[in-house]
């Protein structure tokens, strides 16, 4: 599996390790939560042990959702640091009462308001304006939650939408279901805030454009389609700011998630998603092996930005972009700029990956990761494209460096 995710393309079983290596992070770091709780920890991790008990698999996908790890990232750092958050703490209840439903196991708890709705993690949130918590509880399966002396029961059809319920919605195409995450408290982190709750025309944009892209990765790359399947399942959409370009960002504590503006296009889309599990990946892929020298102080030139990028930084975009390279390149034919996009993005990862290569910086496991990459990138090269397109490439990339050489003066 090692080898294979070093080929930039690990196979769907591979992927299905690196989320249940990320599931044995959520139970560690929540077991670690629980001795910083203010109140008596017992009655949450007895919910929380009783529902593991009852339905071990249906537990675990509550507990390895990508927004559970992005919360627990959030939290854990607050406890290390000994100042927990309490309201960031209180959050437990929340994915505790949503396990135990899960498993229908009876419980109940109080669970925190962020911004006037309280959060049911994978389900959505109830609306309880001016309130700091509310009373929930769960029995044979079904939440109900008491808001202000009214009762509230979260509908069995949770997509099914009320005054009082506000669904997370749910992008279904094909072989993958997306969380359209426009609600939970901890989806922030990314360089561009988070967007509001998205109005129904827009979730209807977003359900289109995903319909799209993925008829284009399962037509066009159905491994890259399998692995997603396997590991993708939630979008945050990010304010647009209006930069005339899609933006997107991966959290490596959150996996199998990343936050994107809307792309305009489906190829585009389809790329950005493939890029940022790329990331996802290698992120979940590096808590389990060491492949960069830590002490490595060297600044490197990746040819993608104009910044100087520190060994395992480089490293991550090399990865990416060996995804966006052989996005591009089976989009050729396709879409109409796709054989010039692929010469460009092949030819920036080769250059990335002999700095890469040439740093001296490698671990043993690192050397290993990189030779698995060149197999690729060799391939890709060999691909034949018009002299034109080559030469527009090497320009483009010139361009690039020139820029980072006059920005970035004696570092070599």
């Amino acid at each position: 599996m090692f080898d294979n995710l070093g080929s930039g393309l690990g196979g769907a079983d591979a992927v299905r390790m690196l989320r249940a290596t990320r599931y044995s992070r959520h139970l560690l770091l929540i077991e670690f939560l629980l001795t910083r709780v203010p109140d008596d920890p017992e009655p949450l991790r007895d919910l929380l042990e009783r529902s593991r008990s009852a339905a071990p698999d249906r537990f675990a996908a509550v507990i390895r959702a990508p927004m559970v790890g992005g919360w627990a990232a959030i939290a854990g750092r607050g406890a290390a640091r000994r100042n927990p958050d309490p309201r960031t703490l209180a959050h437990l209840a929340a994915i505790a009462l949503v396990a135990a439903a899960a498993a229908e196991i009876d419980g109940s708890v109080s669970i925190p308001v962020d911004h006037g709705v309280a959060m049911l993690p994978g389900l959505g949130a109830v609306v309880a304006d001016g309130l700091d918590q509310v009373e929930a509880m769960t029995s044979q399966g079904r939440i109900s939650v008491v808001v202000d002396g009214a009762r509230v029961d979260v509908p069995a059809d949770p997509v099914a939408g009320s005054a009082a319920w506000l669904p997370l919605r749910k992008l279904d195409a094909g072989s993958v279901r997306l969380d359209l995450e426009d609600l939970h408290p901890y989806r922030h982190g990314h360089h561009a805030p988070p967007a509001g709750r998205l109005g129904p025309a827009e979730v209807e944009r977003w359900r289109t454009l995903v319909a799209e892209s993925w008829q284009l990765l399962t037509d066009l790359l159905p491994d890259r389609a399998a692995e997603l399947s396997a590991g993708l399942s939630s979008l945050v959409p990010l304010i647009d700011k209006g930069r005339g370009s899609a933006l997107s960002a991966s959290l490596r504590d959150v996996f199998g998630a990343c936050g994107l503006t809307r792309p305009t296009s489906p190829d585009e889309l389809a790329v950005t998603l493939v890029h940022e599990f790329q990331h996802s990946k290698l992120s979940a892929l590096l808590e389990l092996k060491q492949l960069t020298d830590p002490s490595d102080d060297g600044r490197y030139f990746a040819p993608w930005r104009t910044d100087p990028r520190p060994l395992a930084g480089l490293l991550q975009g090399v990865y990416a972009f060996v995804g966006v390279a052989d996005t591009w390149r089976a989009l050729r034919g396709t879409v109409a700029d796709a054989e010039l996009r692929f010469a460009k993005s092949r030819l920036q990862v080769e250059r990335g990956l002999t700095a890469v290569e040439q740093s001296g910086a490698l671990t043993a496991d690192g050397v290993r990761f990189a030779a698995a990459l060149r197999r690729t990138v060799d391939a890709m090269l060999a691909e034949p494209v018009p002299a034109e397109t080559a030469r527009a490439a090497e320009q483009a990339l010139a361009r690039i460096r020139s820029a980072w050489e006059l920005e970035n003066q004696g570092i070599h």
